[in-house]
């Protein structure tokens, strides 16, 4: 197991060193509009798309993340090299698509190796994950400051740290090869969980663009600021990550339900803070969204289907189109809000979407609470 977790170390020490940033980049650069909202989803509506793809495909976990890995190095040393405009932007998106191919690799492994206690093995490899990246953000922050330029440093160590890390992608000791599916459908909960997603994920994904607007133009952050926020919600998601898992073995749908509702208090923070230290302060509560969002929704999928790779795919088709979807109409909205109110429409923006992230949480627990399959037979 130990080529697993130095891979999901260095993967998130590197990715952490830039990805916070991409959004607040982009704003600074005058990359706004449709392509800020395309921007600010990329990382996770293009891996959910390509990850219905592969679900399709009988490559096998290790190979997926392995090639993946290596596109994504690529592309990240690409980005150093290009100008802020469209050329950025098309990058950009070809690298989120590739992390999603090693990203889908990753959960079918994750699949093989959790079987006997979801929630604690999940969180476990997802504390690895955090702890990668714990400084990465803080390191960019402290050197680039207000030097935009200056990232393009980070996004050429990233792509170099990532193709070093191919080669303990290539030394794993375990892998997750798929077999024939033996389901022609998907459970009911699946659809069930399909349906919830979708509503949820499109009103989540509607703040995505508005952050960095109101984090450079309200509240004037720079790249250490933007490092602040991420190193407290990182450093939370640290501390209660373990704890977290074991709550979500005990009771998967109660915990949806909270991770979700908790999602609100970011937007709602936007909202109503007056001053940067009250938005450090809402991070806190990122330890808890992000610790459940790590495990419990991949655990209750686990548990919910006899054809992981099949739900797993369907799942992240749905989830990407409402991210894309949301975050379209995030910017849409937020050149609405701002034409008609000012700048300042975008607390009002946000503070809709907070009261709509609270509606769309009580939809999970309408799910029942899953039992195991006692025959896991889709992938190892």
């Amino acid at each position: 197991m130990k080529p697993l977790r130095t891979y999901v170390v260095i993967k998130n020490f590197a990715l952490n060193l830039v990805q916070p940033f991409i959004s607040f980049t982009s704003v600074i650069s005058g990359i706004l509009g449709e392509q800020l909202g395309l921007i600010s989803s990329a990382s996770s509506f293009l891996p959910s798309i390509m990850q219905f793809l592969l679900g399709f495909s009988r490559t096998s976990g290790k190979s997926l993340v392995v090639y993946g890995t290596v596109l994504s190095a690529i592309g990240w040393i690409l980005l150093a090299l290009v100008p802020f405009n469209l050329a950025f932007t098309l990058i950009y998106l070809f690298l989120e698509s590739s992390l999603g191919i090693s990203l889908f690799g990753w959960y079918l492994i994750m699949e093989k190796v959790s079987r006997t206690s979801r929630g604690k093995t999940l969180a476990t490899y997802s504390f690895y994950s955090t702890l990668g990246g714990l400084a990465a953000t803080l390191i960019t922050g402290l050197i680039v400051g207000g030097r935009t330029q200056d990232i393009r440093y980070f996004f050429g160590i990233t792509g170099g740290l990532i193709l070093l890390d191919v080669y303990f992608a290539i030394k794993f000791d375990v892998d997750a090869v798929s077999v024939k599916s033996r389901v022609r459908k998907l459970p009911s909960e699946i659809k069930k969980y399909l349906a919830i997603s979708f509503i949820f994920f499109t009103v989540w994904s509607l703040a995505w663009p508005l952050f960095p607007l109101a984090q450079y133009y309200i509240f004037s952050m720079n790249y250490f600021n933007i490092a602040i926020i991420d190193v407290i919600s990182l450093s939370s998601t640290l501390v209660i990550q373990r704890w977290v898992g074991s709550l979500v073995d005990k009771n998967r749908k109660m915990m949806m339900f909270l991770g979700r509702l908790s999602l609100a208090a970011f937007p709602l923070a936007y909202a109503l803070s007056t001053n940067i230290w009250e938005i450090y302060a809402s991070q806190l509560v990122s330890g808890f969204t992000s610790s459940i969002n790590s495990t419990a929704y991949l655990s209750y999928l686990y548990d919910s289907s006899d054809d992981v790779r099949k739900s797993l795919g369907y799942v992240n088709l749905v989830q990407g189109i409402a991210e894309i979807v949301g975050s379209s109409l995030g910017s849409i909205l937020a050149s609405v809000f701002i034409a008609s109110m000012g700048i300042f429409g975008i607390r009002e923006l946000l503070g809709l979407v907070g009261g709509l992230r609270i509606f769309a949480s009580f939809l999970y627990l309408i799910l029942k609470e899953p039992k195991p399959f006692k025959k896991p037979i889709q992938v190892g």
